[in-house]
């Protein structure tokens, strides 16, 4: 992180990110710059799947790896996103009981993805080695900022001491972003669009606007964009509406940018 110019926490920010960076979304991820870049966004998250689902393994797709590689007109931040994004094994893996808060969270905030939630510290260890490798054989030479969970579901206790472990020092949840080393977190609740079902697509543009509204007096808002949310132009028309307003009054940043010092 040297050299990152720090952000004063007082100042309103806004966090872009975009999520399941992998080979099977590739015309969707293009879709997906092409707004960034009419909308002058100058830096984003990406944040990068390994292996998606357990078919499309990163370094298996030149096409997709090139396009990873390429010079931009804005700054990409490089995350490492879950390894398979799906919380139904590939593998088997040793999971955790869950309690019904946490069930009720990976029934109901995900399509099956919340593949952090239930796993052991060892499952999540091997994870995060397998998911680092496969990183710096993609994208050499660059290291990941920070690791969000997918579906930014996992319990603290158990990840955030494996990633201070691996040397990634930043997280995120539904409402938080982490600092792994200095064990500090900053509220910045998140904007985000579903498009899985017909209630949750056209519900999200009701709601996206009205949380960009209800959120004007947070310092830091994130908006996450997911690759399926470019199959709908009226969603995507919902996310250009919103992120126009969003950055009337706001500064883009990252979270290794903010001023955690403080």
């Amino acid at each position: 992180m040297a050299g990152v110019g720090l952000v004063n926490a007082s100042n309103p920010s806004l966090i872009v990110s975009l999520h399941d960076v992998a080979a099977v979304h590739l015309p969707r991820l293009r879709k997906a710059e092409s707004l960034l870049r009419s909308l002058k966004v100058d830096q984003v998250q990406y944040l990068f799947v390994p292996e998606f689902h357990g078919r499309y393994r990163a370094s298996e797709y030149p096409e997709f790896l090139d396009w990873c590689r390429r010079d931009r007109s804005f700054k990409v931040s490089w995350w490492l996103h879950g390894y398979y994004h799906q919380d139904r094994p590939v593998s088997p893996e040793p999971e955790v009981e869950l309690h019904f808060k946490d069930r009720m969270k990976r029934r109901f905030l995900t399509a099956g993805e919340g593949e952090f939630l239930a796993l052991d510290a060892g499952a999540q260890r091997r994870r995060l080695q397998a998911g680092l490798e496969e990183f710096s054989h993609c994208l050499q030479g660059i290291k990941p900022e920070g690791f969000v969970p997918p579906a930014w579901l996992f319990k603290p206790d158990v990840l955030l001491p494996l990633l201070r472990e691996m040397n990634l020092p930043f997280t995120e949840d539904h409402h938080l972003i982490y600092d792994v080393y200095r064990g500090k977190s900053r509220p910045a609740p998140v904007i985000t669009w579903a498009t899985r079902t017909l209630l949750r697509k056209y519900g999200s543009l009701a709601v996206c606007p009205a949380q960009a509204f209800l959120f004007r007096k947070d310092p830091i808002v994130r908006l996450a964009m997911h690759p399926h949310d470019f199959d709908h132009p009226l969603t995507v028309r919902n996310i250009e509406y919103v992120l126009r307003k969003l950055k009337q009054d706001r500064e883009f940043t990252l979270p290794e940018k903010l001023d955690w010092t403080n």
